[in-house]
């Protein structure tokens, strides 16, 4: 269900001006909140088609999310549409009220499998933004919101296609962590050739060479339900092993995590939104991925290999390759490897994103959550960002809590 339609004209928070226009005038924006996703789905499919969006605002990402994980976080769904001229939408903004313990949060839908958290744009979104400061708008929807105690909007990119991300213009903070994105172009050889020197193909060349020596090498997209389960719940399998190896919490053990990522995947099926894939070493899988393809970008986010059998041929790098060589033959011109700040990202990267996240208080309980964030999160940037203090970090954790 929806709730009712209120409706919020931006220019009555400010004096109207005699020199205005009618057409200024009328630009008033209709904003109504859905409570449900199938209540909003048409619209958002229509919009989503013709919108600058990220893959993880995506309808299939996001309803998919809440059926496995957003239900069982005591997450409430308060996506919000913001109508402009000719009854067609401005802006969806997939919020929701998350409620841990006694606080209520206004969150991002998806936020604890989404890497990047915006909303979805008018296409020309950015003609109108300078009508009124983003600011009003925002109040304004935050007041037909339910009763809340803070604000909790983390990991915001500052553009969202070409266009710059409205919620910037909130006070905001960098992010502990950065992406990393890579263009390919039309040609992969071509780039290959200019993100690797010679010593370092030369490398590539005698591991997989060695790799085949093994037995016969091959590169797996499946194709049926069960194929692309078969190959997520190994994925998964060799995931956990790695974070254990590395005395990391493995999130995937949690309820939900791994059907999110097997429904979605069946549900796109060989060609839609969730792509996964495998390298085989005779008839074994030796590493593989789980991403998203969506708007022309590979979204790069989970990927684990066998370490046991095949570390020393980097079969995860094998693998990556065949990948992003597979990407480009479709024409995905750009490899997002998403947040996270690998070394390894670095050699094949030349584009970084800063993300950024906004918190602000609305009761006096939700003051305490709000100012134990932001130490934390600081706390969490200081470490990061220092290579040192990150290095001693993971060592130490590495012994502590791996297994």
């Amino acid at each position: 269900m929806s709730l009712a339609a209120t409706k919020t004209n931006k220019n009555k928070a400010r004096p109207v001006s005699s020199q205005e226009t009618d057409a200024t005038r009328s630009n008033a924006d209709l904003l109504t909140v859905y409570t449900d996703f199938s209540s909003v789905e048409n619209i958002w499919r229509r919009f989503e088609e013709t919108a600058d969006c990220y893959a993880f605002q995506s309808f299939d990402f996001l309803s998919t999310w809440h059926k496995h994980l957003g239900v069982s976080s005591k997450t409430d769904v308060q996506i919000v549409v913001v109508w402009g001229a000719n009854a067609k939408p401005k802006m969806i903004v997939p919020l929701g009220i998350a409620h841990t313990g006694r606080i209520r949060k206004v969150v991002w839908l998806g936020d604890n499998v989404s890497d990047y958290n915006a909303p979805l744009l008018a296409s020309d979104f950015s003609d109108h933004a300078d009508q009124a400061p983003f600011a009003e708008l925002w109040s304004e929807i935050l007041s037909i919101l339910p009763s809340h105690d803070c604000v909790e909007l983390e990991r915001q990119p500052a553009l969202i296609g070409e266009q710059a991300n409205p919620f910037l213009e909130l006070a905001v903070t960098v992010n502990a962590s950065g992406a990393h994105m890579t263009v390919m172009g039309d040609d992969f050889s071509a780039y290959f050739n200019e993100k690797r020197n010679a010593k370092t193909k030369k490398q590539y060349r005698n591991r997989r060479k060695r790799l085949r020596e093994l037995g016969e090498t091959e590169y797996v997209h499946p194709q049926t339900e069960s194929e692309i389960s078969a190959s997520i719940s190994k994925l998964v399998e060799l995931k956990g092993d790695a974070f254990k190896a590395m005395g990391v919490s493995n999130f995937l053990e949690n309820p939900g995590y791994t059907d999110f990522y097997q429904e979605l995947a069946v549900k796109s099926g060989a060609n839609g939104l969730a792509h996964v894939s495998h390298l085989e070493v005779g008839g074994n899988y030796a590493a593989g991925s789980w991403g998203l393809v969506h708007k022309g970008r590979f979204y790069y986010l989970l990927a684990s290999y066998d370490g046991s059998r095949y570390a020393k041929f980097t079969p995860g790098t094998q693998a990556l390759v065949y990948l992003m060589r597979w990407a480009t033959e479709r024409g995905i011109t750009t490899f997002d490897f998403t947040i996270g700040d690998e070394s390894y990202k670095s050699t094949w990267c030349e584009k970084s994103i800063e993300l950024f996240d906004h918190r602000k208080a609305t009761t006096f309980r939700g003051s305490f959550t709000t100012v134990g964030a932001r130490v934390l999160k600081s706390m969490k940037r200081t470490i990061k960002q220092n290579p040192k203090l990150w290095k001693a970090y993971t060592a130490v954790r590495e012994k502590l809590f791996s297994k």
